[in-house]
């Protein structure tokens, strides 16, 4: 279970970085430019943990609970993404960023919810 977390924590490190070089190429961003990133993931990842709470009332499954709040929260993705693009970074670089956030959000979603569901087992 540690060695599992250990590498979780390695690969998302390895993609984060990955993602802000990517970023860096486009060119240099600004204090801005980060507080706008984290500001964006923050408000998906309250969006996500608001819409999993919501469905855990009508379902069961972790899986399809993660789904539909990925599928909620989408939007807050895109206005980022419309919005690196906007201020001149690379597409691919965009997408790079958002995707990390995207998949940081879906992984402690599904974290919690298994917690979740665990102790309600009990």
């Amino acid at each position: 279970m540690k060695n599992k977390i250990v590498c979780s924590l390695l690969t998302f490190a390895c993609l984060f970085s990955f993602n802000i070089n990517a970023a860096e190429e486009t060119r240099q961003m600004t204090q801005e430019e980060y507080q706008m990133i984290s500001q964006a993931s923050a408000e998906h990842m309250y969006c996500m943990d608001e819409s999993s709470i919501k469905q855990l009332e009508t379902q069961t499954d972790i899986r399809v609970i993660a789904d539909h709040a990925m599928k909620d929260c989408a939007p807050i993705l895109e206005k980022l993404y419309n919005s690196l693009v906007e201020i001149d970074y690379a597409p691919e670089a965009s997408g790079n960023i958002v995707s990390s956030i995207s998949n940081k959000a879906a992984n402690k979603v599904l974290s919690r919810l298994m917690m979740f569901m665990a102790g309600r087992g009990q």
